[in-house]
């Protein structure tokens, strides 16, 4: 008889338990229960890919920014690419001249800028020919270019070459910068830079 009375005892105990998921669980679909915790988490409307949505007007499942909006941490780029690099301001480069900074900017150049302007920046790169020659990093002209007049070129391109803003972000193009200094000054060094080249061999050599 005990035995029946508690086999009984746990039946209606795992029914109730049954019920109460059953309608406060959430993973079953019931019109509406009070008792239940933000319904509305359990039972998101899912949104289709390609599907249309009746929220808005339009059908569309999201909205999309008004044209010209920009997010908060970007400045925009006040020249365009038919400004000419010489009516650009002239500045010089906001990072600071450190070896993991040149080191950054190899490491672009050599992914980003090597196929057109080759190796050492003479414009002698893979794809040149068929491809017209750009003009060399290490020229004069190039030399007497502001950091920012470079900067302003890589931004937004010129003549056959492209912009680079949206391939190469901002700190990354200064840095590129920085080792075109350091190309040009390998093309041409001063005094000073043999001597401290000298230096270095010295301190190499065993």
């Amino acid at each position: 008889m005990k035995w029946a009375v508690g086999f009984l005892l746990t039946v209606v105990a795992c029914v109730g338990l049954s019920y109460v998921f059953y309608k406060h669980s959430g993973f079953f679909l019931y019109d509406h229960n009070p008792m239940q915790y933000m319904p509305n988490m359990h039972r998101t409307k899912v949104l289709i890919p390609e599907r249309g949505y009746n929220f808005y007007a339009d059908g569309a499942g999201a909205r999309v920014a008004p044209k010209g909006s920009l997010a908060r941490s970007v400045t925009p780029y006040p020249f365009t690419k038919e400004s000419l690099a010489s009516s650009v301001p002239a500045y010089k480069n906001p990072l600071p001249t450190t070896k993991a900074v040149v080191q950054r900017g190899q490491t672009i150049f050599n992914n980003v800028c090597i196929v057109c302007h080759g190796a050492a920046g003479l414009g002698d790169g893979s794809i040149v020919p068929p491809y017209s020659k750009p003009p060399s990093l290490v020229s004069d002209k190039i030399r007497g270019y502001a950091d920012s007049q470079i900067f302003h070129v890589i931004t937004v391109g010129q003549n056959l070459m492209g912009a680079y803003a949206s391939v190469v972000q901002e700190s990354d193009r200064w840095a590129v910068i920085h080792y075109i200094r350091a190309m040009q000054r390998a093309a041409d060094p001063t005094e000073e830079d043999l001597k401290l080249f000298d230096e270095i061999m010295k301190v190499k050599t065993p």
